[in-house]
């Protein structure tokens, strides 16, 4: 393989060069104009660069003093996990200061502007909520008028949702559940880690409820991330102007303080968000938390089906197993092991996988996620587990 230059032409019959001509100024002679190339010698020019007469085998692919970049070089790959994270968390605080000192200034709530919820919704695009070529939720003039269409139908700041606001005061794991979507892997590992209150307020790094920014880090596909939003959440009920039969409804009747009424039944409270809620009708770390996790992942399709151990591995750093009960050799070890929920370790399972909504003779949902709560022994010897469903109602 050879370099064609100006300098250097082939005396090869057998290999005729294609250089096009072009005629630069000389020093003591006037400008001249270079000359223009045509279409097909631009092309020659371009292409004569990667063109050799002759035939042969390269040996070298990279040229010489090419230099190989180490492992070392593309992160702290030694780094230990408790560092990591420190330094993530601390990132994660900057990132949420730097913004709400700007909010101040302006006098003005902290709105993500590139995760809009609102602005997204209004427009029908739905980028937060659908993945590229997905249409789950999809958004358009007849599924906004259906009311059997499960698409959230407004957005609104938390302030504007529930009249008492907590965050991160009332975390219980028994307070979580499940919204539209089937996450429920994911809502299962935050009932596990919501037994634990620590646990999720290290995930919390930083928030301002007056202002509406709050910072979440995770561990996602090696290494901690952080997320940071507003506090936007989407809601089940229609705007009191939009066309919504129920707010046709009340209109109609005439009732005094229709809007009123309107907005404290339907867009009032956690039963009023469309996704992930607490239990408590004015706790928030729930929703706020799933709103963090989707955006980590790009939109909330994407949360759709899942492992509840990668759950609890991006939640916590931990690493994280699945076991076949049929395949495990030590039971009793096992069952050791479950007996210390509480203490070290979490547990989840599901049945295996027949058909989607499929349900067990004995009441247990086919491919549906559910948290180990307790596991006790009775004097008989059987062993017994109690089980947590995500979507369950209370004592479920």
């Amino acid at each position: 393989m050879r370099d064609h230059s100006s300098e250097e032409e082939s005396d090869d019959s057998g290999c005729s060069q294609m250089q096009p001509t072009v005629t630069a100024p000389r020093n003591n002679e006037s400008k001249r104009r270079t000359k223009t190339l045509s279409p097909q010698d631009s092309i020659n020019r371009t292409w004569s660069g990667f063109f050799s007469c002759y035939s042969g085998k390269p040996l070298v692919v990279l040229p010489s003093g090419c230099v190989s970049i180490g492992a070392a070089d593309h992160g702290q790959s030694n780094e230990l996990l408790s560092d990591a994270y420190e330094r993530a968390a601390e990132e994660c605080r900057r990132i949420v200061e730097k913004h709400a000192e700007e909010c101040k200034r302006a006098g003005m709530r902290y709105e993500d502007k590139d995760w809009n919820l609102d602005r997204d919704l209004k427009l029908r695009k739905g980028h937060c909520l659908n993945s590229l070529g997905s249409h789950r939720f999809k958004l358009d003039k007849d599924t906004l008028l259906s009311p059997s269409a499960s698409i959230p139908r407004s957005v609104k700041r938390v302030h504007e949702i529930f009249e008492k606001l907590t965050f991160l005061q009332n975390v219980n794991g028994g307070d979580v559940q499940q919204g539209n979507l089937g996450n429920c892997w994911l809502i299962g590992a935050l009932t596990a880690l919501g037994n634990d209150s620590d646990a999720v307020k290290r995930i919390c790094i930083a928030y301002d409820t007056k202002l509406g920014i709050y910072g979440f880090v995770f561990y996602r596909d090696g290494e901690w991330i952080q997320a940071i939003i507003d506090d936007k959440l989407y809601l089940k009920s229609a705007d009191w102007n939009s066309p919504d039969k129920r707010r046709l409804l009340l209109g109609q009747i005439g009732q005094e303080g229709s809007e009123d009424s309107y907005r404290k039944t339907y867009q009032t409270g956690s039963k009023a968000l469309f996704f992930a809620q607490c239990r408590d009708q004015n706790e928030t770390w729930l929703p706020l938390m799933e709103k963090a996790y989707a955006k980590a992942h790009g939109d909330y399709a994407s949360l759709s089906d899942g492992w509840m151990s990668e759950a609890l591995e991006d939640l916590s750093g931990n690493v994280s197993s699945g076991l076949q009960m049929s395949n495990i050799l030590r039971t009793d070890e096992l069952w050791d092991r479950m007996s210390g929920i509480s203490n070290e370790f979490l547990f989840g399972a599901s049945a295996d996988y027949r058909g989607r909504n499929h349900i067990r003779p004995d009441g247990i949902l086919e491919a549906h996620s559910y948290v180990v709560i307790d596991a006790q022994k009775l004097k008989s010897g059987q062993r017994l587990l109690k089980l947590r469903d995500p979507r369950g109602k209370v004592g479920e």
